[in-house]
């Protein structure tokens, strides 16, 4: 099953929108130094998504001090220990089909 796919309003969707935010007695206008902020994960595809088999130990410690972030912790490690450095933000080095 892959990703749902999310369409754009349509300019007169977006006009219906935002009549009914108009019209709407318990909504207030944006100020103008408002910025949007994106919540939830990052917007493009620097990270490949992979599938792999970890001893119960090596997950434990992973998840320590605490369960949140144990995914970032674990790339951490990894490009600590092949000596990669720091990544640069949205720098792909090269993409593939991982096959096996």
């Amino acid at each position: 099953m892959g990703k749902p796919i999310i369409k754009d309003n349509t300019p007169a969707e977006e006009r219906a929108i935002q009549q009914q935010i108009a019209e709407d007695p318990d909504s207030w206008p944006t100020a103008p130094e408002t910025q949007l902020v994106r919540r939830g994960r990052p917007f493009g595809t620097s990270k490949a998504q992979v599938s792999v088999r970890l001893d119960f130990d090596v997950l434990a410690a992973l998840k320590q001090p605490e369960e949140k972030g144990w995914q970032t912790r674990m790339n951490r490690h990894l490009r600590d220990s092949l000596k990669l450095g720091k990544r640069e933000a949205n720098k792909r080095v090269h993409k593939h089909k991982d096959t096996g």
